[in-house]
């Protein structure tokens, strides 16, 4: 051990050490707290918003991004993250999901989905799905194509 100037020491709570300017959530995330030295522990009431759930992560209790799913099938029904549903013949190309956040070093993504006609003109259905993954300077791109035929960096791969 070492001794540290006064001014540097962090803070505890709950039986926990912090540094000098580290920042944390309290039990059910129902407040954050910041230490700041020496002993000086500031607390604010904050909770997760609507899009986030309070859990552990890594060791850390956090407000993080909640697990969501959306689907596309047939001819062509939607199901959103929100759980709206959709049904519609439209015979274009769709975004389905894809990152906001285009500055951070997270892996960015994209799902498009891709409708053409089925036989006459007033249905259509899913022909395609294109994943686009990347994480400069590293990127993937996935196709699910007719007949469930997969196709990575557009190499096909076999069934």
């Amino acid at each position: 051990t070492r001794c540290v100037p006064v001014e540097s020491c962090g803070c505890q709570y709950d039986g926990f050490y912090y540094d000098a300017g580290e920042s944390f959530w309290t039990g059910g995330c129902s407040q954050r707290c910041e230490c700041h030295a020496p002993n000086d522990l500031r607390c604010s009431a904050l909770s997760c918003t609507p899009e986030q759930q309070c859990s552990i992560r890594d060791g850390q209790l956090g407000c993080y991004d909640a697990m969501s799913t959306c689907t596309v099938w047939g001819d062509p029904h939607y199901i959103t993250f929100d759980g709206a549903v959709a049904h519609f013949q439209g015979t274009c190309s769709y975004i389905i999901a894809e990152s906001t956040n285009h500055g951070t070093n997270e892996t960015q993504f994209q799902v498009i989905a891709t409708n053409n006609h089925r036989g006459n003109n007033r249905v259509s259905f899913v022909s395609a799905v294109d994943i686009y993954l990347s994480n400069h300077p590293e990127s993937v791109y996935i196709r699910i194509g007719p007949n469930k035929r997969v196709t990575v960096n557009y190499l096909s791969l076999l069934r």
